[in-house]
């Protein structure tokens, strides 16, 4: 069956997470606190998530259940596809991270967590413990099983991954709750719902002026319950894809396409505006609610602009796009390793162009000193995109192709053997 191939799509996934690179490590190369507009702009990582998880929603819709509602959909052959797709990703990254956490930390027992709340209250600044030896093994088999997003205290070791945590669980629903949502005769309603319940929360948190809480900032920011809401809008979006095309039409017209941009960049403005002047409870309000509109809106534009997927750079959007998650997951532990690299680099310069003796402590004593340097950005942004897709193309997918031949192989097996049980 012919596949509609949405190239828009793919720039959009690899935009998302590029963006979460820059909200997660731009503010180690110098201060870009005392340039405020780019503070608040590069401190809305939650825009990238949310996005990603609608997006991530409307293309397993397109995908699995399209106009036939779901009806040959496989459950098994669909968790084993998506589980071969996350994990590998996962405990890849899990592996390399856990050695430079541990040697950071300057041991197992020393490894240090700070309770996850945000910048935007005033005065956020929450005390530091050491996990100790009990701590780091509960959070380690909670990582190794990906559930480490339901813990509401903090993110440990490879924090970005919680994100994959959350989607295992959307994947797990997605079965029973696709179909069901692909029946719904008016999905623009459908949404309209989705959203008042997803708010429903976060206008609590706004109402009782809720900014420190830890617990209730761990279940709104990463709860995988608390955010399935965007998935399932993802999932309801598709439906609007594929029934309105009028609408759209119209909706994306010239002047329309317009208005749609000037509306979703208004409402990332307006939130970076608030992040500067107001902060406080409003976190909740946009990172669980206000800005869903925006999101939706942006997802179905980039699906209704649909330019030739037979050129170069079609072929190129779907390899970033693909990698997309890779990025996720790995822009952590490269980022760890490139600050170790980049002071070394700044270390050697500052050895041979002053009088600094040249030797390996003396390189390892200016190396120390050294803070990283705007200049090389571009260099170590370049570095995640090579190195991540790379990453996926070598490993994940040879590790995700081999996790499939085998499961669903021994599916396929299982599945004859029952037949001719019944025979």
């Amino acid at each position: 069956m012919h596949r509609e191939k949405f190239v828009a799509l793919d720039w959009l996934r690899f935009a998302l997470a590029i963006y979460l690179v820059l909200f997660h490590t731009l503010k180690e190369y110098g201060d870009i606190r005392v340039v405020e507009w780019l503070y608040s702009s590069l401190s809305l990582g939650f825009y990238s998530t949310s996005t990603f998880f609608v997006l991530s929603g409307f293309l397993l819709a397109h995908v699995y259940i399209g106009r036939d509602q779901g009806r040959g959909l496989d459950y098994k052959r669909f968790w084993i596809k998506r589980f071969a797709s996350l994990y590998p990703i996962h405990i890849m990254s899990l592996i390399i991270v856990l050695p430079l956490v541990i040697i950071n930390a300057g041991g197992l027992a020393q490894i240090t967590v700070t309770p996850n709340t945000n910048d935007w209250a005033a005065g956020d600044g929450m005390a530091s413990h050491m996990l100790g030896i009990s701590g780091f093994v509960s959070n380690l088999l909670l990582h190794v099983s990906l559930l480490h997003a339901w813990s509401p205290f903090y993110t440990t070791f490879n924090f970005a991954t919680w994100s994959l945590s959350a989607l295992l669980f959307f994947y797990l629903v997605f079965p029973f709750a696709g179909p069901a949502l692909a029946r719904i005769r008016r999905p623009l309603l459908a949404l309209v719902v989705i959203g008042l319940i997803y708010a429903i929360p976060a206008l609590y948190m706004f109402m009782t002026n809720t900014n420190d809480n830890v617990v209730a900032h761990g279940l709104m920011h990463r709860n995988p319950l608390f955010r399935l809401p965007e998935f399932l809008a993802g999932v309801v979006l598709h439906q609007v894809y594929l029934r309105h095309k009028l609408l759209m039409a119209a909706l994306f017209s010239p002047r329309g396409t317009m208005a749609c941009i000037a509306f979703i960049l208004g409402c990332f403005a307006f939130s970076a505006w608030i992040h500067a002047e107001v902060r406080g409870s409003w976190y909740y309000m946009l990172h669980n609610g206000l800005l869903l509109p925006s999101q939706l809106l942006l997802v179905l534009m980039c699906a209704w602009y649909q330019p030739d997927s037979n050129t170069s750079q079609a072929r190129l959007a779907a390899r970033l796009g693909v990698a997309s998650l890779s990025i996720f997951a790995l822009h952590t532990p490269i980022n760890m390793i490139s600050s170790k690299i980049e002071k070394l680099i700044l270390g050697t310069i500052e050895m041979f162009t002053t009088q600094a003796p040249v030797s390996m402590s003396s390189l390892l004593n200016l190396a120390g000193e050294q803070t990283r340097e705007l200049w090389m950005y571009p260099f170590f942004l370049a570095g995640v995109v090579v190195v991540c897709v790379l990453f996926q193309e070598q490993l994940v997918n040879r590790m995700r192709n081999a996790i499939q031949d085998r499961l669903l192989s021994r599916q396929k097996r299982a599945s004859a053997n029952m037949y001719h049980g019944h025979a």
